[in-house]
C-alpha cells in the first residue's frame, strides 16, 4: 500500500474524468492536490463506460457553451498530453420517421443547431447506413467526433502527475471534518487534510455532501444501457446514428457495433450492470428498426449518468460549508466538456473568474453554482 500524502492544498475525490481533468489544471497552476479514488482504477465507472463522441447537437444551451469551449483542446492538446490525435472522424446521422418530419425541422432550424446541421436525403442515409429499413428524413453533423477516453484521461493522469500531483486508489472517503480552517478526510488508505475539497465524485456527489454536512444538490444517477454486437456486415465507416426522439442509437466501436436503447433509468450510486430487460429492450428497438438480427453479444455494460433538474452542470462552492467545492452533475457530457470545465473549476477554485471564453459564449457563475439548487431542498 502506498503511503497517503497527508496534506495538500487542495485533495479531489474522484479520478474519473471530471476529478482528473480539475486536478490537473490545478496542479499545473502551482497547487499541491491528491486525488482520492475509492476503486482501484482511475475512470471505473462513468467515464470508462462512455460513448464517447463529440456531438455538437447535445445538451441545453449551458452545455453547448462549454463544450464549443473545450473543443480547442481535443484537436490541439497541450505538448506531452497524448502520442495520438484525441479525436476521429465519425459524424452523427438524425434520422426521422414520418410522424417526426416537423419535429425534424425543428431541430435543424433550432438557433442553437445553426451551421452544425445539414438535411440528407432518405436514399444518401442508406448509402451511409445501409442496414437502417425505411427513413423518412435525417439530418447530419458531419463535425461529430469520436473521442479516445481512455487516451484523454491518461493524458490528464500523467500530466497530473508530472505536475507533483499524488492519486491514491482504493481510498474510500469515510468521513469528512472540518476543523481549524481544514478538512480532515478519513479514507480507507490513511488520513489526509487539506483546506478545500472538490467534490467530483459523481454520482455518489450527493453521499460525500453528506458526510461533510453541506446542503446536496439533489443528484440522480441513470442508467444506460450498452451492448455490442457483430451487425453482420462492415460497420467501421458508419456513422453515429440516432433516432431524433432518442430512443435508440448506434455506433461502431473496435470494429463492433456498439448498440443503446438510450435508456435513462433512476438509479441509487453503484457498479452499474445491465438489466435483462433493459437488453431485451435494446436488441428489440434495433432490429425494428434495421435489418440487423442480434445473436451473440460480444459485450454488455451499463454506466450511470448523473443529473441535476436542470441538466447543467454544477460547479461552485457550497455556501453552508466552508472550503467544499462542487463538480458534478456532468450527466452525458461530462467527456466533452471537461477541459472548459475543468478550466471554470480551477479558475472558481482558486478565487478567479470564469475564463473569457466560456463567458462570452454566455456561461455565467449562476448557471453553474450549486446555488442556483438550494431552494429545492429547503
Amino acid at each position: 500500500m502506498n503511503e497517503p500524502n497527508r496534506t495538500a492544498d487542495i485533495i479531489v475525490i474522484g479520478a474519473g474524468i471530471a476529478g482528473a481533468s480539475v486536478a490537473y489544471e490545478l496542479a499545473h497552476r502551482g497547487m499541491s492536490v491528491c486525488i482520492v479514488e475509492m476503486e482501484a482504477h482511475p475512470g471505473y465507472h462513468t467515464t470508462g463506460r462512455s460513448a464517447a463522441t463529440f456531438v455538437g447537437c447535445y445538451g441545453n444551451e449551458v452545455i453547448r457553451a462549454i463544450s464549443a469551449a473545450s473543443r480547442s483542446f481535443f484537436d490541439n492538446p497541450p505538448p506531452g498530453f497524448c502520442d495520438h490525435p484525441l479525436l476521429a472522424d465519425r459524424g452523427a446521422l438524425y434520422v426521422a420517421g414520418e410522424a417526426q418530419l416537423d419535429a425534424l425541422d425543428d431541430f435543424v432550424t433550432e438557433p442553437l443547431n445553426l451551421g452544425l446541421l445539414e438535411r440528407i436525403d432518405p436514399l444518401a442515409v442508406l448509402e451511409m447506413v445501409p442496414v437502417l429499413n425505411a427513413v423518412a428524413g435525417a439530418a447530419y453533423e458531419r463535425d461529430a467526433q469520436d473521442i479516445d477516453a481512455n487516451a484523454f484521461l491518461m493524458g490528464y493522469l500523467k500530466g497530473f502527475r508530472d505536475a507533483g500531483g499524488i492519486l491514491e486508489t482504493g481510498a474510500e472517503v469515510r468521513t469528512l471534518i472540518r476543523r481549524a480552517g481544514a478538512w480532515a478526510i478519513d479514507t480507507s488508505v490513511g488520513t489526509m487534510s487539506a483546506p478545500i475539497v472538490v467534490n467530483a465524485a459523481g454520482a455518489w456527489g450527493d453521499e460525500v455532501a453528506y458526510r461533510a454536512g453541506t446542503q446536496p444538490v439533489g443528484l440522480v444517477p441513470k442508467r444506460r444501457t450498452a451492448l455490442t454486437i457483430d451487425p453482420g456486415e462492415p460497420c467501421t465507416d458508419w456513422p453515429l446514428t440516432i433516432s431524433l426522439d432518442e430512443t435508440w442509437y448506434f455506433r461502431p466501436e473496435a470494429g463492433d457495433l456498439l448498440i443503446s436503447p438510450a435508456d435513462e433509468t433512476p438509479s441509487a450510486p453503484c457498479d452499474s450492470q445491465p438489466e435483462e430487460l433493459d437488453i431485451a429492450a435494446c436488441i428489440d428497438q434495433i432490429e425494428r428498426v434495421t435489418r440487423i438480427r442480434v445473436g451473440r453479444l460480444i459485450s454488455k455494460r451499463a454506466g450511470l449518468r448523473t443529473f441535476v433538474h436542470d441538466k447543467s452542470p454544477v460547479c461552485g462552492y457550497a455556501d453552508d460549508v466552508d472550503g467544499f467545492f462542487w463538480l458534478v452533475g456532468q450527466g452525458g457530457y461530462g467527456i466533452q466538456t471537461a477541459p472548459a470545465l475543468a478550466d471554470i473549476a480551477a479558475c472558481l477554485v482558486i478565487g478567479e473568474d470564469i475564463p473569457k471564453d466560456v463567458q462570452v459564449r454566455g456561461v455565467t457563475l449562476e448557471s453553474l453554482s450549486p446555488a442556483r439548487l438550494s431552494c429545492d431542498f429547503l
